[in-house]
């Protein structure tokens, strides 16, 4: 994974340490919802077209070198 150097505060997505500025840290794409695009689901007779949404998060240099891959 490619690290960045942070030019603000954060805190990393998996095990919730803060990453202080100037500090370096990799950024993943998590994926929110379960179904495929465009899959509807009815619910008291109104039809409903569930989306998926990909968002970025940050995660600290500790974690994004380590061998495993808790929690993703």
């Amino acid at each position: 994974m490619k690290l960045k150097t942070t030019r603000r505060d954060r805190t990393c997505h998996q095990c919730k340490c803060s990453i202080a500025r100037g500090s370096r840290y990799g950024q993943r794409s998590m994926t929110l919802g379960s179904k495929k695009d465009g899959q509807a689901e009815t619910f008291d007779g109104t039809a409903i077209i569930v989306h998926q949404m990909r968002i970025k998060v940050d995660i600290c240099e500790g974690c994004a070198t380590s061998p495993t891959r808790e929690g993703v």
